[in-house]
């Protein structure tokens, strides 16, 4: 019984992922500023027997979900087909996203109702807007903090176009200037994060200040170093290229270790983040309104009409949060949800490729290649060379499909260059197809389909060609 190929790398890439849930989740039984479960509970109550109680029976649940979501994938690995493989990791990726949040949930309501039953209510809690008026704004990330990365990085796309490595491959190509769009992306994100509001904790201006510029900082360097992280990988995806233009065993090596490193990074900030919220935990005496508990859903979804701001500090986790009362906050979450939706289309559409046989046929003066739809069309008038192959040259894609039973779109193709490919590499017999303007790679459903079609061309051609 052989591993799936598409599996393994679907393992390695996205296997981080429920690690940074577990921990990202499995920390908030512990106090952050007071919080515990999405809830505030004063000081003289953070012992009580029924958070002891609660937190006990969370930890439990966490690992039972971890372990759920570290065996369902496994089965699939030893599946032949790879639309049911990739369809049961996409599964798996949207139960990660939320099966960890149900216990939370779960301890939160709990929580809630035993701190109202209780009468755990938090002497002196002040409803407090305020800005630092004396400190200004606190901006941590300067320009030249990300511009060696980012020059790097489109640096490096520019020789994947123009270079010894990249001008072999155009999938090469898309991916550097993918990885140099992440980098970008990443200086956004830390300039958007450094400029949200200051976050007040204290009457103490002082405290305040440092706590804010402590954090940012924290945030600053995440994203600095996750942008090298970036450039690295790239530089190292430029040697994983062969000399047929196909990307080798080390890029997904490569992609491990970018994704390991990524979880790495991401949980160390966690924990940077909250040794922070534990040295400053004694100094807090205010808080905002965004920290009320009637203001969040499950503790996670903060909802408050009368906050005008669209992002706030989060409860749960690291960063910062929507405020789904505003028009920005529906907004990203709607579109949230329709990402969410459209993985189950996806996985069915993927399903109809690899499950729908491919068809080609030649009607009248035309080669016809079908699959779910009309595909490609030949004019047989154009056709300078048609030839049957009993084996398929080294190509790689650049984009399309690439399935057991199924090459479909732009390939490069050794000693040729890009080309459109139709075919069912599983087959014995291969179609190639030369017109003025493209080459072609094709074949049917079956061997006898595909030297039909053939026939068929050397019928035409034999009856308009000049005697």
């Amino acid at each position: 019984m052989s591993i799936s190929i598409t599996g393994l790398i679907l393992c390695i890439c996205l296997y981080p992922f429920v690690l940074i849930m577990y921990v990202l989740l499995k920390n908030e039984a512990e106090a952050k500023n007071g919080i515990y479960f999405g809830v505030t509970i004063p000081k003289e109550y953070r012992k009580a027997e029924e958070l002891e109680r609660i937190k006990e029976c969370y930890q439990k649940q966490m690992k039972r979900s971890l372990w759920l979501m570290l065996v369902f994938p496994v089965p699939s690995l030893f599946l032949p087909w790879e639309s049911i493989v990739t369809a049961v990791w996409m599964l798996w990726m949207t139960i990660s996203i939320f099966i960890f949040f149900v216990p939370f949930g779960i301890a939160n309501g709990k929580l809630k109702e035993i701190k109202q039953e209780k009468g755990w209510g938090e002497a002196g809690s002040t409803d407090l807007e305020a800005e630092i008026k004396s400190a200004g704004k606190i901006r941590c990330v300067k320009w030249f903090h990300f511009l060696p990365q980012n020059a790097v990085a489109i640096v490096l796309t520019i020789w994947s176009v123009i270079g010894e490595f990249g001008s072999r491959s155009q999938a090469l190509i898309v991916s550097m200037a993918t990885f140099a769009g992440v980098s970008l992306l990443f200086w956004g994100m830390a300039v958007w994060m450094d400029r949200q509001k200051t976050q007040i904790i204290s009457s103490d201006s002082d405290v305040n200040v440092n706590y804010n510029r402590a954090k940012k900082n924290l945030y600053k360097n995440f994203w600095v170093i996750l942008a090298w992280a970036t450039v690295f990988y790239m530089v190292w995806m430029l040697f994983c290229v062969d000399i047929n233009g196909a990307f080798t065993s080390r890029f997904w090596w490569a992609t491990g270790v970018y994704s390991v490193m990524t979880a790495i990074l991401a949980v160390c900030l966690m924990r940077k983040k909250a040794s922070l919220d534990k040295i400053y935990e004694s100094k807090r005496d205010k808080r905002t309104s965004e920290d009320n508990d009637e203001n969040w859903i499950w503790g996670m979804l903060y909802y408050n009409p009368r906050d005008k701001h669209s992002m706030v500090e989060k409860r749960v986790g690291v960063g910062t949060t929507v405020n789904m009362a505003t028009g920005g906050g529906k907004a990203m979450v709607a579109f949230a949800g329709l990402t969410l939706l459209s993985l189950p289309i996806i996985s069915i559409w993927i399903i109809m490729l690899e499950f729908t046989p491919i068809q080609l046929v030649a009607d009248a003066d035309r080669v016809v290649a079908n699959h779910l739809r009309e595909e490609y069309v030949i004019s047989m008038p154009v056709i300078e060379d048609a030839e049957l192959l009993n084996e398929l040259p080294k190509m790689s894609r650049n984009s399309g499909t690439a399935m057991e039973n199924l090459k479909k779109g732009s390939w490069s193709v050794a000693e040729e260059g890009n080309c459109t490919v139709f075919l069912n590499p599983e087959n014995d017999v291969f179609l190639r197809i030369e017109t003025p303007s493209r080459r072609y790679y094709l074949s049917g459903a079956d061997d006898e389909e595909t030297k039909a079609v053939y026939e068929a061309i050397q019928a035409w051609q034999s009856q308009v060609s000049p005697k």
